[in-house]
């Protein structure tokens, strides 16, 4: 009687012992991603959807340096490095609701080079006599208004600059450390003045509807796209974005590089890419293109 007790304990003991994971399998089991506040929303929502279905593993999503991170946000296109990309998002100019000059920003669609003449410490060779005498309002609305801009790595500044030629050094006015939400709050404190950022931090998520202290700057795009900015309805806006491109807005893809190899990791991307593209309207962001998407599957497919 003894002895069966013994060898049941015995029995018992290395069952446990043997269920117990390995420090291997646990981190396997959990995978850290590394956002941009702007994007934290719907990495989040991603992540609670997948984990759903895959009640086995967590996803910690976090906005903070994370030495730890099995993937990290990039905002705009890297080279060297192995990156897939999940969605996009699009920049707006925009100003206060309260600006004195708001009326003269509102007068007319502002062009490519127009914004050029507005944002930019220098004017590049593309700007010809024609432009210039096109550009007279901007020129004479210039040196009256603020500019600010971002300054952290992730910031759309990044992405703004480059799409209209120029380096991040080259933007006027005043920059901004932290993340690009406290460039609309620099505005609202000092009114006569401009900045841009990305859609999803121009609309409220919860009311579909422009913030109340905002006006987007009209742009001479295509009616559509005009029409849907004015009507101040993200919805309605994301959906004209995705149909129609202009060289007015700039619209960037992001994704996620890798910091160390995670099968898990790889298999919540291909997901994203896949399915998760149903949230990205939902957090302000604009869905990858078909091709976009085949493509990305691809790239998983043959790492």
């Amino acid at each position: 009687m003894i002895t069966w007790i013994v060898a049941a304990w015995f029995l018992g003991t290395a069952t446990v012992v043997a269920a117990e994971p390995t420090q291997t399998e646990a981190q396997a089991s959990t995978i850290t991603v590394k956002t941009s506040r702007a994007s934290k929303m719907l990495v989040q929502a991603w992540a609670d959807e997948y984990m759903k279905q895959h009640e086995d593993l967590k996803i910690a999503v976090t906005s903070k340096q994370s030495d730890n991170a099995d993937l990290e946000y990039v905002n705009n296109k890297v080279e060297g490095k192995a990156v897939t990309y999940v969605g996009r998002y699009a920049i707006l100019p925009v100003t206060s609701s309260a600006n004195p000059l708001l009326s003269e920003l509102q007068s007319k669609g502002w062009s490519k080079n127009d914004l050029k003449k507005l944002y930019f410490s220098s004017l590049d060779e593309e700007l010809d006599e024609e432009d210039e005498a096109n550009s007279g309002k901007a020129g004479k609305l210039r040196e009256r208004l603020t500019v600010y801009s971002g300054a952290n790595a992730s910031s759309a500044s990044i992405v703004f600059a480059d799409h209209f030629g120029f380096h991040t050094s080259e933007l006027r006015g005043n920059k901004i450390l932290g993340d690009d939400l406290y460039l609309l709050n620099a505005i609202s404190e000092d009114k006569q003045s401009l900045t841009f950022n990305n859609v999803a931090y121009l609309y409220d998520i919860q009311s579909r509807q422009l913030k109340n202290d905002l006006a987007i700057l009209p742009l001479k795009v295509k009616g559509e796209v005009s029409d849907a900015l004015q009507q101040g309805n993200l919805d309605v806006a994301l959906q004209a974005l995705e149909q129609q491109q202009t060289d007015v807005i700039p619209v960037e893809t992001f994704g996620f590089t890798y910091h160390r190899l995670n099968p898990k990791a790889e298999l919540f991307l291909e997901w994203v890419v896949s399915n998760g593209q149903q949230f990205n309207h939902q957090q302000g962001f604009l869905r990858l293109t078909e091709s976009e998407i085949q493509a990305q599957l691809k790239t998983l497919a043959q790492r």
